[in-house]
């Protein structure tokens, strides 16, 4: 058989935890550095690269948040490995219990964060070898629908969220607080329970030839907010308790983890929200719930060699409307950007998008994949924020505030969508 058309993989991490002081990302509710990490938690960058035929595709995924420059991370990954850059796949956790790094180093952090993501991309090339593949999917029920409906009208002294401004925590702290008025109908952050969520655990198993644990690729989307903002130490959130989980179950195994459609998801659990306090043994339990599924679902699985894969790399932006008010800041930004690429090999296949679009969304774009297992991985070389489906901008809500894209975004994307599936056969 010719070596060069057999699957290869290759995987590595490397320990990015900030060995000082620094700021998290994802509340502006905090106004100190942390200082501290919760038990034995850290972060990582993970890197899964694939081979066949000769070309190649990095996944490169950070326990982060709000990643800034992410094309000068994949330019210096793409010169450290002679990966192309358009193949280099650099995803985020999403994590709120993380710094955000910047590519202009700010700060020592970001250094060590720049070298971490060369060093484990490097390493996962270096390591390329034959390997066995096997998917499969998993349900997990840790995630909840964060777009609550105020059920009456009420007068208290929380605010419309209190992750994002409080009178008992932050800046606005103070010994007389007011009562607010919410009116019935609103829509707010918190647990809906009757809200959409997708639940599918989503697992690709990669063995050696030999048949020993090599990675797991983790799909699941899901916020990393079980810690809200007033927790001031560094966590890898559920995402990172999952994965420690994971692979301390199966010696020799790597896992990754890669962020779904998660922009109107949330953990069951969110600290600062519907009476919930912050408490890391809730993200620890939350993780492993979830990583034993992901241990049920993997120990199903029987990787088989894969000879002849197709392999296919596809990339196109895909423009979209920008909202309206923001017209009036420049007439001539009628468009938002959103760089895409699709990857298939064998019966697996995966899209990006560079923000955060909601669960509905995602089970569209899966469901327009044409293969057998098909994944969509969000906050993916780049972060253009919020992508609410249409009709949630009737229903108001934070996310439909905030969003740089117009209501009628999701049918230009989707058919956009449709029409790149086509270039796969």
């Amino acid at each position: 058989m010719n070596p060069h058309s057999t699957l290869h993989a290759g995987y590595a991490k490397i320990d990015i935890t900030p060995t000082e002081p620094v700021m998290l990302g994802g509340y502006t509710l905090r106004d100190e550095p942390a200082a501290e990490i919760h038990g034995e938690d850290r972060l990582f960058a993970r890197a899964l690269v694939f081979e066949a035929f000769g070309e190649r595709v990095a996944f490169v995924a950070a326990d982060v948040i709000c990643i800034d420059g992410h094309d000068v991370f994949r330019a210096k990954i793409a010169e450290a490995t002679g990966i192309p850059l358009a193949n280099i796949l650099l995803i985020e956790a999403h994590n709120h219990s993380s710094p955000a790094p910047s590519a202009t180093a700010k700060t020592n952090w970001d250094r060590q964060f720049a070298e971490g993501l060369v060093k484990t991309a490097v390493q996962a090339t270096a390591g390329l070898q034959p390997v066995r593949i096997a998917a499969g999917t998993g349900h997990s029920r840790i995630a909840m629908n964060r777009r609550q409906v105020k059920a009456a009208d009420v007068d208290s002294p929380l605010t419309f969220d209190e992750n994002w401004s409080s009178q008992s925590f932050g800046k606005y702290k103070t010994d007389r607080p007011i009562l607010i008025h919410e009116f019935a109908g609103v829509n707010r952050l918190g647990a809906n329970p009757q809200g959409p969520i997708d639940d599918a655990v989503q697992i690709v198993r990669v063995d050696t030839a030999a048949g020993r644990p090599l990675a797991v690729m983790i799909h699941y989307a899901c916020h990393g907010v079980s810690l809200g903002g007033r927790n001031g130490k560094i966590s890898g959130e559920w995402m990172g308790r999952m994965q420690d989980y994971v692979e301390k179950q199966f010696p020799g195994l790597g896992a990754i983890f890669l962020q779904g459609a998660a922009g109107d998801v949330d953990p069951r659990v969110v600290g600062g929200l519907d009476g919930d306090v912050d408490d890391i043994e809730t993200t620890w339990a939350l993780g492993e719930e979830i990583g034993r599924e992901v241990v049920r679902v993997y120990g199903q699985l029987t990787p088989e060699p894969v000879a002849n894969p197709c392999f296919q790399i596809e990339t196109t932006v895909i423009r979209l409307p920008r909202q309206y008010r923001e017209l009036f800041q420049d007439f001539t930004a009628t468009a938002v950007d959103a760089p895409t690429t699709m990857v298939r090999i064998g019966d697996l296949m995966w899209a990006t998008f560079p923000g955060e679009p909601f669960c509905n969304i995602g089970k569209k774009v899966k469901a327009a994949l044409p293969a057998a297992y098909a994944h969509f991985m969000c906050y993916t070389n780049g972060l253009i924020g919020y992508f609410p489906e249409q009709k949630a901008f009737a229903e108001g809500g934070y996310e439909v505030a905030v969003t740089h894209l117009d209501p009628v975004a999701e049918p230009i994307y989707l058919r956009a969508v449709a029409e790149m599936t086509m270039r796969f056969h």
